[in-house]
């Protein structure tokens, strides 16, 4: 039998007992300040959002997906036989991951987050394909040897990602299968309350859940000057994220979604520009040889595409010579780029 000790208190305890018993609010879910597009061209998509880095919920982008209607956790289960997926720091089959979600009350729920989920379910490749506004993928020019970059995500209720940036300085997709998450998205010159990171990007200082900073720093976020993009994703939508964006993912309900990080034109240089830092080794993710990724992938793309590289400083060095100073979209540019002298 355990102890029993009178009088014992401890802050950090509760605080997490606190986080695991909290409700989702509805003072957290009333803000809905994203464009939602529909019947949206390419054409426009690259310029009213991914070329000025501007994120956007697409709502019909995924209709003719086989998921909307195949995947649930029977479908899931099947599929991924006895293949251990990735979950938060551990590995487990699909079965008992659903297991384990159906019964958790925690303040973090492990979160179903695995990079190889087509090599361990490759039944899943049919029922689905990459929308039409992100298949220029620029990191494929490298084949094997590109940095991970497509995600299965699972996960119950009140599970989630707590604020980052996505690797790499890539944009991303999200295409909510089933349930609905709630976004909070800072443009890249804003750190959200409650998030601080250190100079050189190694490391974020941050709250331990994302219950703990819905509950210490979403008001707070609602007083600032620059506020956040807030929106929910609902099943059979997809979320833009432009690179250098901080977000949080809260789910909502269960939910099941796919992610995938890509690099176009609109993004190249940013992306050049994040893996030549001289701190690469430490900054660099999803593939094993951070030192060299930057030679290869500059090496590759000039080889397809000379002259390519030229044409985007003078593009980039255009638009900010038009961008109006003082102005709320001005921070949306990803600050990595800063004048424009580009050294690749």
């Amino acid at each position: 039998m355990l102890p029993h000790f009178a009088s014992f208190f401890s802050d950090h305890l509760f605080q997490s007992w606190l986080c695991s018993c909290l409700s989702i609010k509805d003072e957290w879910l009333s803000v809905d300040n994203i464009d939602r597009r529909k019947n949206l061209s390419v054409q426009d998509f690259i310029d009213n959002y991914e070329e000025p880095n501007i994120p956007v919920i697409i709502t019909d982008a995924l209709f003719s997906w086989p998921a909307l209607t195949k995947w649930n956790k029977d479908y899931l289960v099947k599929a991924a036989g006895d293949s251990k997926l990735a979950v938060g720091p551990v590995e487990m089959t699909m079965e008992n991951y659903f297991t384990y979600s159906e019964s958790i009350c925690e303040e973090r729920p492990l979160y179903l987050f695995d990079p190889h989920f087509i090599e361990k379910m490759p039944s899943l490749s049919e029922d689905f394909d990459v929308p039409i506004y992100f298949r220029e993928d620029l990191f494929s020019i490298l084949g094997n040897e590109r940095p991970h970059y497509r995600w299965l995500i699972v996960g119950p209720a009140r599970s989630g990602s707590s604020f980052h940036i996505d690797p790499n300085s890539t944009s991303a997709w999200n295409a909510v299968v089933k349930g609905t998450k709630k976004w909070i998205l800072f443009p890249p010159d804003v750190n959200p309350p409650g998030v601080h990171p250190s100079a050189d990007g190694v490391e974020v200082a941050a709250p331990v859940s994302i219950m703990e900073w819905f509950m210490n720093f979403y008001k707070l976020a609602k007083e600032w000057k620059k506020k956040p993009i807030e929106c929910i994703c609902r099943e059979g939508e997809l979320i833009f994220i432009p690179n250098g964006w901080w977000h949080l993912v809260l789910n909502l309900e269960e939910s099941i979604a796919i992610t995938q990080n890509y690099v176009s034109r609109s993004n190249l240089l940013n992306v050049l520009e994040f893996l030549k830092r001289p701190n690469s080794a430490q900054l660099v993710s999803g593939t094993k040889d951070r030192v060299n990724l930057y030679n290869k992938f500059k090496s590759a793309y000039v080889q397809l595409f000379p002259g390519s590289i030229e044409e985007l400083e003078k593009k980039a060095v255009a638009r900010a010579k038009q961008s109006k100073s003082g102005s709320f979209w001005d921070s949306v540019t990803d600050a990595n780029v800063g004048s424009f002298k580009f050294g690749f």
